[in-house]
């Protein structure tokens, strides 16, 4: 073979997320291969982007040797919305996401949302973090009021109280 074809760039991995295609790359010139990434730096923004690892011909034999110790997240079946676009976490762009049913945790105390079978809840593996692929028009509305009229009121009662305190 000649060396212009030894240097030829081959994939080893193909369809990898952005973190598993870094995790690889990584891994491989940690142990001496070079390693190169398609999309490198379209798979890091927010939306669902897949890159294949490449190593010159020459090593693929040692790079296949150190990435068949490794296990990477096994990939779940493509999930498709309505519009045959993939399903991606909407907060890391990650494709490993489940449907989820249960309470979905939420950092407002005491506020509560119940995800049923059909509400289109998700929860990502990667990011950890819970969303709904169809989100009503006004759904964060009420809790916005609500916590508006509470900082209000609460306001209004400082001052009356500062007040208070002033003429005693």
């Amino acid at each position: 073979m000649e060396q212009q074809d030894l240097d030829k760039l081959v994939v080893i991995r193909a369809g990898l997320d952005g973190h598993q295609a870094n995790m690889l790359k990584l891994n491989l010139e940690g142990q001496g291969v070079p390693a190169f990434l398609a999309n490198e730096n379209t798979g890091s923004l927010n939306f669902v982007s897949h890159t294949d690892l490449f190593v010159r011909a020459k090593d693929w034999a040692a790079a296949e040797k150190l990435l068949s110790k490794i296990d990477t997240f096994p990939r779940p079946p493509r999930k498709f919305d309505a519009d045959g676009d993939d399903i991606g976490c909407t907060h890391c762009g990650s494709s490993r996401v489940t449907p989820f049913v249960g309470n979905v945790p939420t950092m407002i105390p005491l506020v509560g949302i119940k995800a049923g079978p059909d509400d289109g809840w998700f929860h990502c593996l990667e990011c950890n973090s819970y969303y709904s692929a169809s989100r009503s028009r006004f759904s964060s509305m009420p809790i916005a009021l609500g916590w508006s009229a509470f900082m209000g009121a609460l306001a209004f009662g400082l001052v009356l109280f500062i007040n208070w305190l002033i003429y005693l």
